[in-house]
């Protein structure tokens, strides 16, 4: 009986010892180009990651063999067992047949669609779920890019919104040049659209209250294997040229009302500049994901931001770009007992970093969404002048 123990003990200790971290990239199976924010998850377990936007992944996988499953509003879902490590998975997902909307019988339906899932977003909104987080930014000025920062945090959400975060670890670099840009609080900016589905102030929204002020249109319908999903775009009928507004495209279950996908595109986003003017209003765009099929309402699984803006800076002119992904990665409700920090839009990014000590060890194994190519070569080119953790200019 004691040697039956030991081997059971050694073989436990073996499957344990071979968990880490598994890349892979994901392909459309026709075109052959990268998926962004697919949904990668590890079936039987709360542990999860979305593909950057060239549809590269990283997942930590904690035992095997591990069952995935790759899941995309727009493809079918695919799942694949690992018995065993691999060094990087190549998956190709199928497109799911779409049905163009080229006859409108009812010129009201879209509206009802979106309507409905609005309504089943209020009715979950006293539910909070809390989750572990990661949070990466890029910024660019001409093309080369200039400032990255990273943070995982903790994070309490529910439909209408973040309801609070706690920072855990973060780290920040920059390089020192002469003229530079950089957004003080983008991390509230992605915080803000992160599960906004029911917008109530700060500019023109789509929510109940202002359905009728919208325009909508059944783009096309994707044939999943459980229910068809509506592809609604929203667009607002009238507005000012300083209306701060926000234009929407829905992916909403036909038969369970959920969203799915929510892309937004922003106008005239009110934004405060020191030492800089702005040549042309800024574009901005965002692209948050839901899992609703293992959960009985939507949950927030990443949101994408690009923020764009041409400036003058000293009577020089600059193109400026930010990019952020935030990534749940795990549900955890272990997590609601701590206190979590209230959104607060004067919070200064680099403020929380330094409340931080930066832990250099931590970092050395720690992504949970891919680099794209362009992030990659810069925190390398960081790491290399030791710049993360210095609060320094290297």
């Amino acid at each position: 009986m004691k040697k039956y123990l030991i081997c059971i003990l050694l073989l436990a200790f073996l499957i344990k010892a071979k968990a880490q971290n598994i890349q892979g990239k994901i392909t459309d199976e026709i075109t052959g180009a990268g998926i962004p924010f697919v949904s990668v998850g590890v079936l039987g377990t709360n542990d999860a990651t979305v593909s950057n936007e060239n549809g590269d992944f990283v997942l930590k996988v904690a035992f095997y063999p591990a069952k995935l499953r790759f899941s995309h509003v727009s493809y079918l879902v695919t799942e694949l067992t690992l018995t065993e490590s691999i060094e990087k998975l190549a998956i190709k997902l199928r497109p799911a047949t779409i049905s163009l909307n080229l006859v409108t019988i009812d010129p009201y339906i879209g509206q009802r669609i979106v309507k409905a899932a609005l309504e089943k977003a209020r009715e979950s909104a006293p539910v909070n779920f809390y989750a572990n987080a990661f949070y990466r930014q890029l910024t660019t000025v001409n093309n080369k890019a200039s400032q990255v920062y990273e943070l995982f945090y903790d994070l309490k959400w529910n439909t209408k919104r973040i309801q609070g975060w706690v920072a855990k670890q973060s780290r920040f670099a920059e390089l020192n040049e002469k003229v530079t840009f950089s957004m003080n609080n983008q991390s509230y900016l992605t915080f803000s659209y992160s599960g906004y589905l029911l917008p109530d102030k700060g500019g023109k929204f789509i929510n109940l209250a202002t359905l009728n002020e919208y325009d909508f249109v059944i783009d096309k319908y994707i044939e999943q294997a459980d229910q068809k999903i509506a592809v609604v775009t929203c667009k607002l009928k009238k507005f000012r040229k300083n209306l701060y507004y926000v234009n929407s495209t829905y992916y909403i279950g036909m038969d369970d009302s959920k969203i799915y996908r929510l892309e937004n595109s922003v106008f005239n986003l009110p934004i405060k500049l020191s030492e800089a003017s702005l040549k042309y209003p800024p574009i901005v765009t965002t692209i948050a994901t839901f899992n609703g099929n293992e959960h009985p309402i939507p949950v927030l699984e990443s949101v994408s931001t690009k923020l764009n803006m041409s400036l003058n800076v000293k009577g020089r002119e600059l193109n400026s770009g930010i990019s952020s992904l935030l990534t749940v990665y795990k549900v955890n409700d272990q997590l609601k007992n701590q206190p979590f920090e209230a959104l607060n839009r004067k919070t200064k990014d680099k403020t929380v970093i330094e409340s931080i000590k930066y832990d250099a060890t931590f970092w050395k194994n720690n992504p949970i969404v891919k680099q794209t190519t362009l992030e990659d070569s810069f925190i390398k080119m960081m790491e290399s002048k030791q710049a993360f953790g210095t609060m320094t200019n290297p």
